[in-house]
């Protein structure tokens, strides 16, 4: 039997922060670690029938099967179809990157037009940012708080970072590991001694 063959496969990672609290830095560096991590974004906007009354269980559907062709995701859904993602694909690793609620508007209202598309509408529920500076709290807020209360006591699964704060490589590897991590080098085996 072959090491491929007796190698069980390596978890899927979910990135469930919302846009602007580091999610493509955080794919940069799952990237960087070897894994292929893909987007639902361009999927979405092609392919979900945007008029229907409620498009969730279309987009559930295209982001778990994004999710199921790569190793890990990144960025909106998944914040919100975090649930399915664990029922779908038990033993994910689940990230939420996350700021200050301040940073993170500032960030948001410099970056994304005023008007939301269609993906944006149904995770704020309200039509742009201006005027709604509320709702936008209340669903960051309360993202937050579903996610940390869904998985208290799922270390294992669950980890909080802020990049803005300091954190990278550290948290991220002493979760990920040992699944993650490519495999460390060894030079010149088979010498007489280990150098």
């Amino acid at each position: 039997m072959s090491a491929a063959q007796t190698t069980p496969p390596r978890p899927k990672v979910c990135v469930i922060g919302l846009q602007k609290t580091g999610t493509t830095s955080l794919a940069a560096a799952l990237r960087a670690l070897g894994l292929r991590m893909g987007q639902a974004t361009n999927r979405l906007a092609r392919e979900v029938d945007w008029k229907q009354p409620d498009p969730a269980a279309e987009i559930t559907r295209i982001a778990l099967d994004v999710l199921a062709q790569s190793d890990g995701v990144s960025d909106s859904p998944y914040g919100f179809v975090f649930k399915a993602v664990d029922a779908t694909f038990p033993g994910t690793k689940f990230i939420l990157t996350n700021r200050s609620y301040e940073s993170w508007i500032e960030s948001y209202r410099a970056y994304f037009p005023d008007g939301n598309n269609p993906l944006r509408r149904w995770m704020y529920g309200v039509p742009r940012l201006s005027g709604h500076e509320a709702q936008y709290r209340a669903a960051f807020e309360g993202q937050h708080t579903m996610m940390r209360a869904y998985f208290a006591g799922r270390a294992q699964d669950f980890l909080e970072m802020d990049l803005a704060r300091g954190d990278g490589w550290a948290e991220l590897v002493k979760f990920l590991a040992p699944d993650h991590l490519p495999p460390f080098p060894h030079k010149n085996r088979g010498a007489a001694s280990a150098r």
